[in-house]
């Protein structure tokens, strides 16, 4: 294929992120708009790289594409690089400049609306020079990212399980409650326990979703399987849902209240989920990144707290 590893680097380099984007996601449109490029241009690195290595690293397969053998081989390895070399730009920035540096934030949806934004604020506002990179998305992709190198820092909820590749600090406890419409004949209830809703129709959220997870376990230890109507991605379209009368949701208490919708507190012991963050045990942060985990540490369950 290659004569000198020196061949290989000037050949794939600069098409690597590409390749992985796409192996990762065995979809082009997908890996073209995470990258901000023209989908053609995606398709012609990746037939470019086929030829130059004498197999595709994806084909098709049905309506979509998977990885090859040869993209499978490719991927752990080409994923590491891209690490390494994130890493060594963050680096270099930060020997050229010790004031500024870079942090890749991931968080899930739930996080987005408050609490991302009070500790971003509160972090500024003592390091006004260091920038971010804002991800979002459920709480496996989340993971995924952060465990692939992709993210420095990632604030989730709930904590992830065990896991000896993951540093975690919890930051918070938040309450669940069922959400009804305020029409409903629940609505002037103060307190209900999950069993007392198992013939009711809800709406949730998909089942890669951490707080699908807790209300999965909730269900279970009242002895259903519940009843779904919708299935959704944010917690303002499940509010949304039960606005119209079109189920009932557990889900946090809502930030600002809505005359339209009801909150009832849940008695069952596992109504309530853990928020914090997460980064790699063996990876060496960045300045920025050590920085804004030390916050976390000493600052950020009170911002949460007092925000």
């Amino acid at each position: 294929m290659f004569d000198r590893d020196l061949d290989w680097l000037r050949a794939i380099a600069p098409e690597l992120l590409i390749a992985v984007t796409v192996v990762e996601h065995q979809h082009v449109r997908r890996a073209a708009e995470q990258l901000g490029i023209p989908q053609p241009t995606v398709s012609a690195v990746m037939h470019r790289l086929a030829d130059l290595i004498g197999s595709p690293l994806v084909q098709p397969y049905g309506r979509g594409i998977v990885a090859t053998d040869a993209g499978r081989a490719f991927l752990p390895a080409a994923r590491e690089a891209l690490v390494h070399l994130r890493t060594a730009g963050r680096d270099l920035q930060e020997v050229v400049e010790p004031d500024r540096g870079h942090v890749a934030l991931g968080f899930v949806h739930s996080r987005g609306p408050r609490d991302v934004p009070l500790l971003l604020d509160a972090f500024l506002a003592a390091h006004p020079d260091i920038s971010f990179t804002l991800k979002q998305g459920g709480a496996p992709a989340v993971l995924d990212q952060l465990l692939a190198g992709a993210l420095d820092v990632a604030i989730v909820a709930p904590m992830p399980p065990a896991d000896d590749r993951l540093d975690t600090l919890v930051l918070a406890e938040e309450r669940l409650c069922l959400t009804v419409a305020s029409d409903h004949h629940m609505a002037n209830r103060k307190s209900v326990a999950m069993r007392h809703v198992q013939d009711e129709v809800f709406v949730g959220l998909t089942a890669e979703h951490g707080l699908r997870q807790v209300f999965d376990s909730l269900c279970e230890a009242a002895g259903f399987i519940p009843r779904f109507a919708f299935e959704g991605e944010e917690h303002q379209t499940l509010r949304g849902l039960v606005r119209a009368g079109l189920g009932i949701a557990v889900l946090p208490y809502a930030t600002l209240p809505d005359p339209a919708l009801a909150e009832i507190a849940l008695r069952d012991r596992g109504a309530r989920r853990e928020v914090g963050a997460a980064w790699l045990t063996h990876r060496r942060l960045v300045p920025a990144a050590g920085r804004f985990i030390a916050f976390l540490r000493i600052s950020g369950g009170k911002v949460l707290r007092d925000g």
